[in-house]
């Protein structure tokens, strides 16, 4: 506060001669005065919506009940506070109350809003309900599933098709082609190629075939660990000669997981003769196949045939399976029902 307001409440100011050059030297001992000087300047510079509030035991702002302070930038309806701390000075903290609840007068109807006159302004109702929107889903589920099993595709689409269901919102995949084992492929990547710019599917056979390898990539995988695809992997890399591209398995690091009797096998059909030290054998075949490419059977494609055939036994599709699909499927020579009008009676009302 200046000169006048301590004059108006008699403060004697008092220079303090061990006070720094840059600091202002002056004190007083009438606490009560200076106080009340404070008080009275805030009162004066008091900002729009801006209250004068107490300070706590820790020298703090006593803020309204459920305000929140502010600490960056303030908004046009956020509130000032100010307050004197416990050394006398003047501070300001800017604070956030809730939007109050309007509550509902007699003439506003349930569900609507009161306008700025007062009238209660009704909700606009949707063209289509919820249920409505349930039932579109249905219709729309049980038409694709039909298109599926009997429309003519040709084989790019179906490919294509295939591309598209990975990226299905209701498809999580575990990928081996991350480094991370629990995270999640991302599918939309490779169905995103295929779609044009007028939101229908437009794509040449080498742009088809790289998003099918791609998804191939991010679904098949043979880790150890949560990622891992099962007897389906190792049929796909049968298939494709998938041992053609496996690294030289001869080194220190992989020989070293072999027991004794797998390690002295790996010497037939190499001049390597087995060693009475585990070690040396497997020195002697590292030196070898250095020039060789060696690949344990362990790591063929190829499943175990018992494997294989109990896979086949267990998921094998039976006739009954078969009946029960076609169940469910209409003739196509039945005609096909219009809509129930009454269907749609509670959005139209």
């Amino acid at each position: 506060f200046d000169d006048e307001l301590a004059k108006a409440y008699g403060i004697a100011w008092v220079e303090d001669l061990f006070a720094s050059a840059d600091e202002d030297s002056r004190y007083t001992t009438d606490v009560e005065a200076f106080l009340g000087a404070q008080q009275e300047w805030m009162s004066n510079h008091l900002p729009k919506r801006g209250v004068i509030v107490e300070a706590d035991t820790w020298g703090r702002a006593k803020l309204p009940p459920k305000a929140e302070p502010v600490y960056g930038k303030p908004g046009k309806s956020d509130h000032t506070a100010m307050f004197v701390d416990r050394e006398g000075k003047v501070q300001t903290i800017h604070y956030r109350l809730p939007e109050p609840k309007k509550a509902k007068g007699k003439g506003e109807a349930a569900g609507g809003a009161a306008g700025e006159d007062g009238v209660a302004l009704s909700r606009p109702r949707p063209d289509v309900t919820r249920k409505g929107i349930e039932m579109v889903g249905d219709y729309r589920t049980d038409a694709l599933h039909e298109a599926l099993a009997r429309a003519p595709i040709e084989d790019d689409t179906l490919l294509a098709l295939l591309v598209l269901a990975f990226a299905g919102r209701n498809i999580s995949i575990a990928s081996g082609a991350s480094g991370d084992v629990y995270g999640y492929a991302r599918m939309d990547r490779h169905a995103a190629r295929l779609v044009g710019s007028e939101g229908k599917l437009a794509f040449d056979r080498e742009t088809l075939q790289q998003a099918a390898r791609g998804v191939l990539i991010d679904v098949l995988s043979c880790r150890e660990n949560r990622t891992d695809s099962g007897i389906v992997a190792r049929l796909a890399g049968d298939a494709i000669g998938a041992e053609g591209f496996l690294p030289n398995m001869g080194t220190d690091e992989f020989l070293s997981c072999l027991s004794r009797a797998a390690l002295e096998g790996s010497c037939k059909d190499t001049p390597v003769l087995p060693r009475q030290k585990v070690k040396d054998t497997r020195a002697a075949l590292v030196e070898h196949f250095k020039e060789e490419q060696f690949v344990h059977p362990s790591a063929q494609f190829a499943p175990d045939a018992t494997k294989l055939a109990s896979w086949l036994v267990k998921h094998e599709a039976s006739e009954d399976d078969d009946l029960d699909e076609r169940s469910g499927e209409r003739d196509s020579s039945e005609p096909v029902d219009a809509p129930d009008e009454e269907a749609y009676g509670v959005a139209a009302e």
